[in-house]
């Protein structure tokens, strides 16, 4: 028999970190933006209420706690700002709560679990090659307490498997990206050096001293190329260095957060992400909606997404040499690169649209929560 749902809407809780301009959090502002508010109720917990989608986020009109979580979880202010999240989910009582990465998927699911929320989602959206092992150990707990687990690709979802989750237990739900931004976009500039472009988090998962040991490889090799690095993170100072160490300091600019990654993308006549892991990185699918011809590394979610030798090419991972000889490709014949870039237009546009990731979003919920599907 199915469920028959309660006649009112069914009351989603997300616990997230921030509002920072990363995968996650431009995959939750889209999730939010599309939620069909007839149907869900929705209110938002974050630990710290900062970041440049803030006030995207406030402007949708969705009741925001902030949890007052500092910059660790452990200690007596994490305890104060999960004794918050609990009074929180005593007075909303929600069918649904979702946590958003590390800290917050351990407070979802133990603040869910206590109160008795009917569905404790977590979400798992990447390798977590990086972890120490009291995070492994935290993040176990969370997938051993989680009812449900939301994975953004089937390698994803066996290292939920391997925290401890049943397979049962975990669903598959692939990122995707709202491929109307990129439809008015000025193509990229016509002259000038090939300009080689990332967007991501400064930060060790996305390996950016191998993309920096390829570009001064090439320009070894002679080639002509300008880079750019499109994000922040705690490795920018250092790489910085690294980027002035190896004579790339005039070639490679460090631009910060932007809040106009259509224009940067555009401004791009290759797109790279050298990441050691990933999940299914919304950068790659928002380069691939704007047509930009892509080399991404060979791991996490980024091979079920981009086809090597026909929407992009994909490289070994922690391989400057063999990244170096990708983008020498892709910038010296760029009729190829051109048919590659627009191939990832059109299958991203035609697969992964942000639509049908809300929709099944929605279904998911409904199954979670024991509603009616």
């Amino acid at each position: 028999m199915t469920a028959r749902a309660p006649a009112r809407r069914l009351r989603l809780l997300y616990v997230c970190g921030n509002f920072v301009a990363g995968g996650a959090e431009r995959h939750l502002l889209e999730l939010w933006r599309r939620l069909d508010r007839e149907r869900f109720e929705v209110e938002i917990a974050c630990f710290r209420a900062e970041g440049q989608f803030l006030a995207e986020v406030r402007a949708l009109g969705l009741p925001v706690h902030e949890l007052g979580v500092g910059r660790r979880v452990y200690g007596p202010a994490g305890v104060r700002a999960f004794l918050r999240l609990v009074a929180l989910v005593q007075s909303f009582r929600p069918d649904v709560i979702h946590g958003y990465l590390f800290g917050p998927n351990l407070f979802a699911a133990l603040a869910g679990r206590l109160a008795g929320v009917p569905a404790v989602v977590i979400a798992k959206r990447n390798v977590d090659a990086f972890e120490t092992p009291r995070q492994v150990a935290m993040q176990r707990l969370a997938h051993r307490l989680a009812t449900h687990v939301t994975a953004v690709s089937d390698v994803v979802a066996d290292t939920a498997v391997g925290l401890g989750a049943p397979r049962a237990r975990i669903t598959v739900i692939e990122n995707g990206v709202d491929t109307s931004r990129f439809d008015r976009v000025a193509a990229p500039h016509a002259n000038g050096a090939p300009v080689i472009g990332s967007v991501g988090c400064l930060a060790p998962r996305k390996d950016y001293g191998t993309l920096l040991e390829a570009l001064a490889e090439l320009a070894r090799r002679g080639r002509a190329f300008a880079a750019v690095l499109v994000g922040d993170g705690p490795d920018r100072a250092m790489l910085e260095a690294r980027a002035a160490e190896l004579g790339l300091a005039g070639r490679v600019r460090f631009l910060g957060e932007r809040p106009d990654i259509e224009a940067q993308l555009a401004a791009m006549d290759v797109f790279v992400l050298s990441s050691r892991e990933e999940g299914i990185p919304n950068a790659l699918l928002e380069a691939m909606a704007a047509g930009r011809p892509s080399v991404v590394t060979d791991v996490g979610g980024n091979r079920a997404v981009l086809a090597d030798g026909d929407t992009g090419w994909i490289v070994p991972a922690q391989a400057p040499a063999a990244l170096a000889d990708a983008l020498d490709h892709a910038i010296g014949a760029p009729d190829e690169a051109r048919r590659r870039g627009d191939r990832a237009r059109a299958v991203t546009r035609a697969t992964r649209g942000i639509d049908a990731m809300v929709r099944r979003h929605e279904a998911f919920y409904r199954r979670a929560a024991g509603w009616a599907a």
